[in-house]
């Protein structure tokens, strides 16, 4: 069901925009000392190499997709298989309101092939809803963000995440960012921890056809909340190099 409902979400975006210019097509590549997703480690605090392809149109439709490793995901009862990668899917439409406002609001479909429902577990693929309003200009960007599932990971059930984005240029060359966040889950038992907080503050430059960032990033999950006793949403630092194409 999750994946016809990309597949009809992306043909409709193709059959909105046939008729209109193509404004861009870009892409990039990414390798992190971690990949942390909404304060939550997914790589075991290990290396992730990361990449997505974004093919937007002039009427302000858009589609992508995005790609990262991930540990070993769901595996089979014997212990065997499991994700390896995560495969995100996507597609929605941006407009400018003002010259400083914008909006945004899309779908994503997040699959992780070679995840076992072997013996009746959970399918952990599921699709988000993302509205989102931004104000931008010289001294400031701040997004507010508000991302619903109605079947989280693992069939957690109904899912919200409010979160809150900021960034502040310090130099020409060096931004300062800062994100809060906090999850809702229907299931909490079903999905492994508490509805949580998280949080990050990082520092960005761009130095020799690059993008280079530093992050500290955290939770309000104790390691007894955090999957039944994992180090995954412990506080770390990430950094990322990247390239825009």
């Amino acid at each position: 069901m999750k994946q016809k409902l990309l597949i009809g979400t992306a043909a409709a975006l193709m059959a909105m925009t046939s008729a209109s210019a193509l404004a861009e097509a870009s892409a990039n590549i990414a390798f992190a000392t971690d990949y942390r997703f909404r304060g939550i480690s997914q790589t075991d605090k290990d290396f992730a190499i990361q990449g997505g392809f974004d093919y937007a149109w002039d009427s302000g439709f858009y589609i992508g997709t995005w790609a990262s490793n991930v540990d070993n995901f769901s595996p089979a009862p014997d212990g065997t298989g499991g994700a390896q990668a995560e495969l995100d899917f996507y597609g929605g439409y941006a407009a400018e309101l003002t010259d400083t406002l914008s909006f945004d609001i899309s779908a994503l479909y997040y699959y992780y092939p070679g995840a076992s429902t072997q013996n009746g577990a959970a399918d952990i693929d599921y699709v988000e809803y993302v509205p989102s309003i931004t104000y931008s200009d010289d001294n400031l960007s701040a997004t507010l963000s508000l991302a619903y599932s109605d079947d989280f990971y693992a069939e957690s059930g109904d899912a919200l995440y409010y979160g809150a984005d900021f960034e502040f240029p310090l130099a020409e060359y060096l931004t300062l960012g800062a994100h809060a966040g906090y999850q809702t889950i229907d299931d909490n038992e079903q999905w492994g921890t508490p509805d949580y907080a998280d949080w990050s503050i990082s520092l960005g430059t761009s130095m020799f056809g690059l993008d280079w960032s530093v992050a500290y990033i955290d939770t309000d999950l104790n390691e007894s909340e955090c999957f039944g006793g994992s180090d995954l949403c412990d506080a770390t630092a990430v950094g990322t190099v990247s390239k825009s194409f």
